[in-house]
C-alpha cells in the first residue's frame, strides 16, 4: 500500500469524526503533537445542484486558520485536482474577469 505524503500548503480533504468533510490548505502538520492547522477551511455541502464549498465556521474571518485535534480527524488526503482548483479559485484574493 502506497501512502501519499502531504506537504504543508497543499490542498487537503479531511473527514471528521462528526461526518463533516473539509477542504483546506494544510498550514502546519503537527500530528506528532496531536493536531493539524488548516488555513481557510471550507465544508463540503450538498444542494439540489450538486455540492459546494461554504465556510466551516460562520462566525470567524473566512481566511482564519483553525487547529483541529487529530482525535477528531478520521482521514486526511490530498484533494483531487478539479476540487483543488475550485477551492483555490474560491479562496484566492486575485480577481479574474
Amino acid at each position: 500500500m502506497l501512502i501519499e505524503v502531504i506537504k504543508e500548503n497543499e490542498v487537503v480533504s479531511c473527514r471528521l469524526t462528526t461526518g463533516e468533510e473539509l477542504v483546506a490548505r494544510l498550514k502546519k502538520d503537527k500530528r506528532e503533537d496531536g493536531y493539524v492547522e488548516l488555513d481557510t477551511p471550507l465544508i463540503v455541502g450538498r444542494s439540489a445542484e450538486g455540492f459546494g464549498l461554504m465556510p466551516y465556521m460562520m462566525t470567524v474571518n473566512p481566511e482564519s486558520t483553525v487547529s483541529i485535534k487529530m482525535e477528531h480527524v478520521l482521514s486526511m488526503a490530498k484533494t483531487n485536482d478539479e476540487i483543488s482548483k475550485g477551492y483555490t479559485k474560491q479562496t484566492s484574493k486575485i480577481e479574474t474577469l
